[in-house]
């Protein structure tokens, strides 16, 4: 399965979905093209032109659903600062190198294998777990996460939990205004894990 997260991450990170600029659609219909050969029927949505989000559900044993989202969109990349190309997603020395191998298309591509992988070993979540690659998470989120819960609520029935990376900025829920808070975000802990 490394060898599907490497290319699939490598294949993400060749669409250039600066944000400002290019944004998510080519992106988008990549990730809903695996998730459709996996047998998983997504569906894609636009907030605004090429501002393009993609949100599956793969039905579990319960209705009661983990929800597992997100960015498809990439901070900008001055070519020249880097060395190796920020949109080649080139794979050298046990590394795939480019915008968003951390932040997110690295977390994306193992997603998207692990699910296609359950797929091909017929394997059933304990509960429905819903997928959303969204739109716009770099900028102000309107066009992607916010656009999806208020516009396409429906595709998120039943999430009563939700992982990701943490957001920044205050949310309206049951007409109250929550600040989320992160017990830790962006930190590094090197291990071996055996299964």
């Amino acid at each position: 399965m490394a060898d599907e997260v490497s290319s699939i991450c490598s294949d993400l990170i060749r669409f250039d979905t600066t944000n400002p600029g290019s944004v998510e659609r080519p992106a988008a219909e990549y990730v809903a093209g695996l998730l459709a050969e996996a047998g998983i029927e997504p569906v894609i949505f636009e907030s605004a032109s090429h501002r393009t989000s993609v949100v599956a559900r793969i039905p579990g044993d319960s209705p009661e659903a983990l929800l597992v989202h997100g960015h498809l969109d990439v901070v900008p990349a001055e070519p020249a600062d880097w060395r190796i190309h920020p949109f080649s997603g080139e794979i050298t020395g046990g590394c795939v190198w480019g915008r968003g191998a951390v932040d997110m298309k690295g977390t994306l591509s193992m997603t998207l294998a692990l699910v296609r992988d359950w797929a091909r070993r017929g394997v059933r979540p304990v509960r429905d777990m819903v997928l959303a690659f969204l739109a716009d998470e770099e900028a102000t989120g309107e066009y992607g996460a916010r656009y999806a819960v208020r516009r396409r609520r429906e595709l998120f029935d039943g999430c009563t939990e939700a992982i990701s990376e943490s957001g920044g900025y205050s949310v309206e829920a049951r007409g109250r205004r929550v600040y989320p808070i992160a017990v830790g975000e962006r930190g590094t802990a090197w291990m071996r894990l055996t299964a």
